[in-house]
């Protein structure tokens, strides 16, 4: 499947329709309602994801199967993780970064609903290119 929308659109619409969640429900409920819910506004707007998709990766040689479940993955190019805590931490950056790498996706979005200000509470990571020398 090609994929739909440009790279560059596809974060700004997912945000917006974060953004749609946290309006309606505000903060104070479980990770998976807002889970549940972004799924709603994502199928209202026709967007082809995969939901709690595992994330199966090759370790020297050996295929290693459902290490962990990936949230979303939006149009085969967007991975975005929903989370409902007090704060996000570097541990949830690091994990998006290995993640990405290991899905061979190049950019994701960490959204916390659980704060006053949607903004304040999303990060977009992007993998850099390395240096072969790295």
């Amino acid at each position: 499947m090609t994929a739909i929308l440009d790279a560059q659109d596809l974060p700004h619409i997912v945000i917006r329709a974060c953004m749609q969640v946290h309006a309606t429900l505000g903060t104070g409920l479980t990770r998976d309602a807002y889970e549940e819910c972004l799924a709603v506004e994502l199928r209202s707007l026709e967007l082809p994801f995969e939901r709690r998709k595992p994330l199966n990766f090759v370790y020297r040689g050996q295929q290693i199967l459902a290490a962990t479940c990936l949230d979303f993955v939006i149009d085969q190019s967007l991975l975005v993780r929903v989370l409902a805590s007090d704060e996000m931490t570097d541990m949830d950056r690091r994990s998006m970064e290995t993640w990405l790498k290991l899905s061979g996706l190049k950019t994701g979005l960490i959204v916390n609903f659980q704060v006053p200000v949607l903004r304040k509470g999303i990060q977009r990571i992007a993998l850099k290119r390395r240096e072969k020398d790295d």
